[in-house]
């Protein structure tokens, strides 16, 4: 059983598992960027799979199944912590305006497993006076209820508090970070947070984090109030219209809903929005234009492409998905809290997981080479991730995460060596590369090849490594890596405090200096800097270097700048085993194939220059680099077939036909 769980998110969805998983004798840790601000807070608190025509047959199940543990599981919450969930069963009444709308009343009675009365004109309005006059009639869905969502979440987190569930709150997740295709842990604002399992439950915030197609679904909502003058309640029963809802509650505070808006994460109400629901709401029930407003808000609601949830395993084995709930995170937040609780602490998966997983969104292509070079290969169409794909299956792929920087390319290029600036422009771009490491003495002297180098490349799109070249101790280099983060301020990035490190005193091999290069390293790093330290390839220093902090490893392939590949093979693969940091193979990779090979090892990235810049057509060369470090990825992430010592025939020989 998983003892240790990290949940990121702290809404219902989040709240629902730690609960469960608690009970279920985890330790589990909630980290909550701000309670105050998400979803759950946001929503009206209806439990509607009925009336909200739910169409698809799995996420009915799904709906039906947690409608069904409401009352036992808020029962418990309230034992447990003394307060009022506000659930109330008090079924829900669809009313129509037109006898053509009547195809607007979902399922028939005998169509479902939920029961549904079809109600005349008469009827409806006896059952729930001061409907508007032009309803004709109505469904009711007696199965149906509500819940007060602010209670609720308020009593979910003081009764997982009761249980020892740890809450950090104010905490924003950075990254994921992820190393051999396990989550390492977390990059935040307070530092890194490590765990034995991660879930993710970020809602509209979740595509931060991963590639998976979630987005944010603005919905605007206000309050009203029954005057006390009026000594008994009029409305008792939740009114579910055409693109309005209409919730009172026993404290005679009545909650309309929502409008539907795919404008990101903009914020505020609007005047069309309250304009759009005050006339809807209204409308269905007339007496609300006499009512105080006390209240206007917005939320964010998860949406995906099919308005279904992502519930489940990921593409690592150490972390869970549950987002992406839309309309429901109330109502699924108990079946959600029991089935995801069950695949982490006891390995146990719902059959019904398999229609929510989130390889549902993969896009397939019949042009691998397309395929293979697109940025991003999920439905939302964003670039900011890489997803590898061939063109029979998609295999999703972390970012690589540097010092908390996201990049969607593996392969880092330089700028040195080539015969032109135009030719360097030229390869960069063939590249595909997001960092481009640069000597800041070559620039700062002017040197050949190296004038207007600040100026050639656009500084908005690529990420500039500083680099110190030509430094023979750690001072020097300590001095150089403080000019090189001045000399990105110049060109834009503030925030860069990426360095390079190259501590070289030998003019002939140009092999760095281990003692210097662990000096000069643990220097930077008090001082704020990124280090991603070139070295040779030494298991033993690699694990020093990053004991100090730093970023990456960057151990070198074959001496720098010799095209001789991959000499050091044996060392390489020790470091990219024991590193819980990127691993860069840095120098020495004079081909293709040894690009590819290096990655297949589980390389995270490569920097390539001398290979690129000495071809006689470096653009090609860059282009070639770029598929090689995307094949060789593609096929660590498969992994490769086991090495036999004799030789296993391909087609099987059991079920031939024998004379």
């Amino acid at each position: 059983m998983t003892r240790d769980v990290v949940i990121i998110g702290g809404g219902v969805i989040g709240l629902a598992i730690a609960w469960e998983l608690k009970l279920r004798g985890a330790d589990v840790t909630v980290l909550c960027r701000d309670f105050a601000t998400g979803a759950s807070h946001a929503a009206a608190g209806m439990l509607a799979p009925d009336a909200e025509n739910i169409s698809n047959g799995a996420m009915l199940s799904l709906c039906w199944r947690s409608r069904a543990l409401y009352g036992e599981w808020t029962r418990k919450v309230e034992e447990i912590t003394g307060l009022n969930t506000g659930y109330w069963p008090c079924g829900i009444l669809s009313p129509i305006f037109s006898q053509q709308e009547q195809s607007y009343t979902y399922l028939s009675p005998s169509s479902r497993e939920s029961p549904a009365f079809w109600l005349d004109a008469e009827v409806i309005k006896q059952y729930q006076p001061g409907l508007s006059e032009d309803v004709v009639g109505g469904w009711w869905y007696p199965e149906d209820g509500q819940v007060d969502n602010q209670a609720l979440t308020q009593a979910l987190r003081t009764g997982a508090m009761t249980l020892g569930v740890e809450f950090k709150d104010g905490v924003k997740v950075e990254a994921i970070a992820q190393h051999q295709g396990k989550v390492a842990g977390l990059q935040t604002n307070l530092g890194l947070i490590q765990a034995d399992h991660y879930v993710l439950a970020t809602g509209a915030w979740a595509n931060e984090l991963l590639p998976i197609p979630v987005q944010p679904r603005k919905g605007q909502m206000l309050r009203v109030r029954v005057p006390e003058s009026i000594a008994e309640l009029p409305l008792t029963r939740v009114l579910f219209g055409q693109n309005i809802y209409i919730v009172p509650r026993r404290d005679r505070s009545i909650i309309i809903g929502a409008t539907s808006e795919n404008v990101g994460f903009t914020p505020h109400n609007t005047p069309a929005g309250i304009q759009n629901l005050l006339q809807g709401a209204t409308r269905l029930y007339p007496a609300l234009q006499n009512y105080n407003i006390e209240e206007f808000w917005w939320g964010f609601r998860p949406a995906t492409p099919d308005e279904l949830p992502i519930l489940g395993a990921s593409h690592c084995p150490n972390l869970t998905l549950a987002t992406g709930h839309y309309r429901n995170g109330i109502l699924l937040a108990p079946i959600t809290g029991k089935l995801i609780a069950d695949l982490i602490s006891e390995e146990k998966t719902d059959p019904l997981l398999a229609d929510f997983h989130y390889s549902r969104f993969q896009v397939q292509s019949s042009t691998t080479t397309q395929m293979l070079t697109h940025p991003a290969n999920f439905t939302n169409g964003h670039h900011n991730h890489l997803s590898l794909s061939t063109s029979e299956e998609t295999i999703p792929d972390s970012q690589l995460i540097i010092a908390g920087k996201a990049f969607k390319s593996r392969l880092m290029t330089g700028t040195g060596k080539y015969r032109s600036i135009e030719e360097m422009q030229r390869s960069v771009a063939s590249s595909g590369c997001q960092i481009v490491t640069v000597a800041v003495r070559r620039v700062q002297t002017k040197a050949p090849g190296h004038e207007g180098l600040a100026e050639a490349l656009d500084w908005q799109k690529i990420w500039m490594l500083p680099n110190t070249a030509g430094c023979q101790t750690a001072e020097e280099a300590i001095r150089v890596a403080r000019l090189g983060r001045e000399m990105a301020k110049l060109l834009g990035q503030e925030d860069n405090n990426f360095v390079k490190l190259e501590v070289i005193p030998d003019p002939k091999y140009l092999l760095p200096d281990p003692i210097g290069t662990l000096q000069a390293a643990e220097q930077l790093v008090k001082e704020g800097f990124a280090v991603l330290p070139y070295i040779n390839a030494d298991p033993m220093l690699a694990k020093r270097l990053e004991e100090v902090g730093t970023a990456t490893v960057m151990p070198l392939a074959a001496p720098i700048g010799s095209g001789q590949g991959l000499k050091t093979l044996a060392n390489i693969q020790i470091i990219i085993e024991n590193a819980k940091v990127p691993v860069v193979v840095d120098a020495g990779i004079g081909a293709p194939s040894e690009a590819a090979q290096a990655m297949e090892l589980g390389a995270d990235a490569l920097l390539i220059n001398s290979a690129i810049a000495l071809a006689q057509n470096p653009p090609a060369m860059a282009q070639a680099m770029k598929l090689a470090a995307i094949a060789g990825r593609l096929a660590y992430l498969a992994g490769r077939m086991p090495m036999k010592e004799y030789a296993s025939p391909s087609s099987p020989l059991t079920g031939t036909i024998s004379a």
